[in-house]
C-alpha cells in the first residue's frame, strides 16, 4: 500500500479523491477505466462519480458495478458532465478522468495527490501519456506528442 509518511516515520492517510468520469455509450472502455481506478494502491478515500449523457448501450449497467453515484448529464458533452458533477463530489481532491482513460500504474492516484502537499498547488496535469496500439489513431498521435487537451497557461493557449 502506498502512503505518505510523516517526518516521524508514521503512516498518514492520503487526501480523499473524488473521481468524475463522463460517459456516453462507453461500454467498450469503461470497465478497463474503472478497474484501473479500483486497483490503485492508495491509502485514502476514493469515490467514483459518473456523469452520463444518456447512454443507450450497457454503460450504466457497467458503471453500477463500481458506484451508485451515477448522475444524468443534461448538457450532453463530456466537459459539461465534469462541470455538472463537481457539485456531487465530497472529497478533498477532484480528479477528472475520461471513460477511455486507463491509469497506467497502481500508484497513479498517489502520484496525482502528492503535489497537493504544497499549499501553492491548485491543479495538476499529466506530464506523459500512455500509448496503446488498440487506441484510435488520433489518441495514439496525441499520446506520442504528450498532449491531451488544450489548457490556458499564463494567458496563452497551449497543449497540455
Amino acid at each position: 500500500m502506498v502512503s505518505k509518511t510523516s517526518m516521524h516515520g508514521t503512516p498518514q492517510s492520503n487526501p480523499s479523491i473524488s473521481i468524475i468520469t463522463p460517459t456516453y455509450n462507453s461500454a467498450k472502455t469503461l470497465s478497463s477505466c474503472l478497474d484501473s481506478i479500483k486497483t490503485q494502491d492508495y491509502n485514502g478515500d476514493i469515490e467514483i462519480i459518473i456523469a452520463d449523457d444518456g447512454s443507450t448501450d450497457s454503460t450504466i449497467e457497467i458503471a453500477q458495478k463500481y458506484t451508485d453515484k451515477i448522475y444524468p448529464n443534461p448538457l450532453k458533452t463530456g466537459e459539461a458532465g465534469k462541470a455538472a458533477s463537481v457539485k456531487h463530489a465530497k472529497n478533498e481532491i477532484i480528479a477528472l478522468i475520461d471513460s477511455d482513460n486507463i491509469l497506467p500504474s497502481r500508484d497513479w492516484l498517489f502520484r496525482l495527490a502528492e503535489p497537493f502537499q504544497d499549499r501553492e498547488i491548485a491543479g495538476t496535469e499529466p506530464l506523459y501519456y500512455t500509448y496503446r496500439k488498440e487506441d484510435g489513431y488520433i489518441t495514439r498521435y496525441c499520446a506520442m506528442l504528450g498532449m491531451n487537451h488544450t489548457i490556458e497557461r499564463y494567458g496563452q493557449v497551449c497543449w497540455g
